[in-house]
């Protein structure tokens, strides 16, 4: 009678990413799409179910291979949990997930040995398809939707306006904005399409060439649902999907997705080929296996532990770091006048930019021969996940705005304390045309980068400063040319500058304590003068 083969190394590899979803479950939840972050399910929350059936489905070969731990892993482990920690101090989302989705793979490697990470790359290869696609593929799917859309309404017949993303047909005005990207279906395109390759195809060539074109039909049916959804809304006089059109997108991908499926499904390998149990391997232990000396035997019990212990350091030092941060309260001063430049109560246009969660807002609004400056500070303070200064949810306008469009955006030069400053520049369209200017103030620091401010909010954290810094920005009505508005907010910045600095100064300068036993740390004006204390 066969013996049945008892699946302890399955198991083991299943345990190797429970344990990395205990040890960095706030990660893990705001990864999948179930955290306060996000507030809705996504795709991602397939990924770990079809990990876990997809390595079962490997058990009868992983029965046999043997455990040999390979010590080197744990450097790597190491190593991906100082990415988490940075990212975990710097508040930088594609760290922390990338990190905790590679720790799985390296602790397969650690715990169970290459071979075993070899015959299991494709299920932990899947893992990655938890982490969201963001960043510059986001702008580039914006400019590239608008291009197609704006050309299938001319050739539709129907007269448009364009600018940028923003467009204007006789029944109204529409933008693409990020949330119109297509970012999520072509990633949900790539997730499946590779998922039905690996299953449905034996040759690399053809699992290859279905996924370029889940690829083409996540980008090119993205162009189609936001020129379908403008068409209609238009014919219809917009009674339909002239709101709440997301449901629409989804249910057009899904029908898209099953027919690129169901193509593939007729060109699918008749016979799915399975790397076969060797017969001398029926065992549930391999003679390699069985063969091994007692201490090599031993050294598998102790790499799990020794793994484990590696994990969960970076956590208990996240927690040390964050204890050891200071709770603050902060204030902005009133700007003192310079140049020429008077302070009004009305702002150029009622707009500001749109921060989720700061600690303080600030608007303050001048005038110098007729021309208005308004000023917005916001001030982020003992920063969190939902509360952070360099973050993607902070915007010139909020995505959903029905007020105002974001037509353009660049970086352009101007000259603050005297010295050369990297400004993002937007020109907004709305209720009238204005040009924003805006950058970042990070513990002395101006810069527009988001990397630079990252590093100097970590470096801050590091030396265990007071965690505070503002999102800047300044602002004028464009009511001849561009030229004129830029001329004005460079003379502004040229005469104010200085003004601004103190007030930032004063607003992110910790006063000295006024006793040792109940120390509170206080933010206003006063802090200036104690500053270089």
């Amino acid at each position: 009678m066969t013996r049945r083969p008892i699946y302890v190394g399955p198991l083991l590899t299943v345990m190797c990413l429970v344990s990395v979803i205990i040890l960095y479950w706030p990660t893990f939840r705001d990864l999948l799409g179930i955290g306060s972050m996000s507030g809705e399910f996504t795709h991602r929350i397939f990924v770990i179910p079809i990990f876990f059936m997809a390595v079962w489905g490997l058990r009868n070969n992983l029965a046999v291979i043997p455990m040999r731990p390979f010590w080197l892993g744990v450097i790597f482990i190491a190593a991906s949990g100082l990415l988490w920690l940075v990212g975990q101090l710097a508040f930088i989302r594609l760290f922390t997930e990338t990190a905790v989705i590679t720790m799985v793979p390296l602790v397969v490697l650690a715990v169970l040995g290459y071979r075993w990470l070899w015959e299991t790359s494709f299920p932990l290869f899947f893992l990655l398809f938890a982490v969201p696609v963001h960043g510059p593929l986001v702008d580039w799917q914006v400019s590239l939707t608008a291009k197609f859309t704006h050309l299938g309404l001319l050739a539709s017949g129907f007269p448009v306006h364009r600018e940028g993303p923003f467009f204007e047909v006789p029944s109204g005005k529409w933008s693409i904005a990020e949330a119109c990207s297509g970012i999520e279906y072509l990633s949900a395109c790539m997730m499946f399409t590779v998922l039905f390759a690996w299953t449905m195809f034996n040759s690399t060539r053809k699992r290859v060439i279905f996924v370029i074109g889940g690829v083409l039909v996540g980008i090119c049916g993205n162009w189609l649902r936001a020129y379908l959804t403008i068409l209609i809304a238009h014919l219809s006089d917009n009674r339909f999907l002239r709101h709440g059109h997301g449901t629409f997108g989804w249910v057009m991908f899904a029908v898209l997705l099953f027919a690129y499926c169901w193509i593939g499904w007729y060109y699918r390998d008749r016979q799915i080929s399975a790397k076969p149990l060797p017969d001398e391997h029926r065992d549930h232990r391999s003679s390699t296996d069985a063969a091994s000396p007692p201490s090599s035997r031993r050294l598998r019990f102790v790499a799990p532990i020794v793994v484990v212990g590696v994990l969960a350091a970076w956590p208990l030092i996240s927690i040390i770091c964050a204890r050891a941060q200071p709770h603050l309260k902060v204030d902005i001063p009133a700007l003192a006048l310079r140049g020429g430049w008077k302070a009004i109560n009305t702002p150029p246009a009622d707009w500001k930019p749109t921060l989720v969660n700061p600690s303080l807002e600030n608007l303050q609004t001048f005038e110098k021969n007729g021309q208005k400056v308004a000023v917005f500070i916001g001030i982020f303070s003992n920063q969190t996940w939902n509360s952070k200064l360099v973050s993607s949810v902070n915007h010139f306008i909020a995505p959903e705005s029905a007020r105002w469009s974001l037509v353009q955006r660049t970086t352009d030069n101007t000259r603050f304390l005297d010295k050369s400053l990297d400004v993002k520049t937007g020109i907004i369209l709305g209720d009238g045309r204005i040009m924003a200017r805006q950058w970042y103030w990070v513990h002395g620091v101006s810069t527009a980068n988001d990397i630079h401010a990252k590093i100097e909010q970590l470096r801050a954290r590091v030396d265990g400063r007071a965690d505070v810094s503002a999102w800047i920005s300044i602002f004028a009505t464009v009511d001849s040319t561009a030229e004129f508005a830029t001329a004005n907010l460079d003379e502004f910045t040229r005469d104010m500058g200085r003004s601004l600095a103190d007030a930032l100064t004063a607003s992110t300068t910790l006063r000295k304590c006024r006793t040792q036993r109940h120390c509170r740390h206080w933010f206003d004006a006063d802090a200036v003068k104690n500053a270089t204390r």
